[in-house]
């Protein structure tokens, strides 16, 4: 079989499952792992950067959005490959900057420890710009750049607010888990369907003084 025999059987085999474990993609060949991977390198492949990346696809099947992401079977795939290259290019590429939870909407998880690792290598910058940091470019003129617009958005803006189904979902998992924190919060919410972001969990820790009535 010749390299372009070899390489249309593979891509037939990922437009029949789309994303497959270089087991699962053993086992379809019938070849050992290491011959999978060995073709899989000849013809150029993506691993999931989430689940530990054990998941790949091949760029035939991708159907990448605007921001070069796309998620097949609960496994998240970047044009850029890795996480901290995707993260990188996110920042870089946004006009005002993003915040974590900008980010982790975006990329389907939490990246709080990526963060910080990208701002000790000075990949990107952070700011504290409104009632939270904003992750900017390292790149000192589109830096100041996405800066200036984030603070023009923040006066634009109209003052976040929780909503009832919000606050209800916020109060209900501190009864069950009085020592949450306001992370946990948010992650609990968004497994029971509600989505809210850390600032609306802080607002409603300051409409109700939950801090002070955990502390008793």
């Amino acid at each position: 079989m010749d390299r372009a025999q070899r390489e249309l059987s593979l891509e037939r085999i990922f437009r029949g499952h789309r994303v497959l474990t270089l087991e699962e993609l053993a086992n379809c060949l019938g070849r050992s792992r290491s011959t999978a991977l060995r073709r899989l390198k000849i013809h150029g492949y993506y691993s999931s950067y989430n689940r530990r990346g054990c998941f790949m696809t091949i760029k035939e099947v991708c159907r990448f959005d605007s921001h070069g992401l796309w998620c097949c079977k609960g496994a998240r795939f970047s044009k850029q490959g890795t996480l901290k290259n995707t993260i990188g290019h996110l920042v870089q590429d946004s006009e005002q900057g993003m915040t974590h939870d900008e980010l982790a909407t975006c990329l389907g998880l939490r990246v709080h420890d990526t963060l910080l690792d990208l701002v000790a290598e000075e990949t990107i910058q952070r700011q504290k710009l409104g009632p939270t940091y904003v992750y900017l470019s390292r790149k000192r003129s589109v830096q100041n750049k996405q800066a200036r617009q984030r603070r023009e958005c923040l006066k634009d803006r109209p003052k976040p607010h929780a909503t009832s189904r919000q606050t209800i979902a916020t109060l209900l998992e501190l009864i069950k888990d009085s020592k949450a924190t306001r992370d946990d919060i948010v992650l609990r919410c968004r497994g029971t369907g509600v989505i809210i972001t850390r600032i609306l969990v802080d607002i409603v820790f300051g409409q109700y003084d939950l801090d002070k009535k955990r502390d008793r």
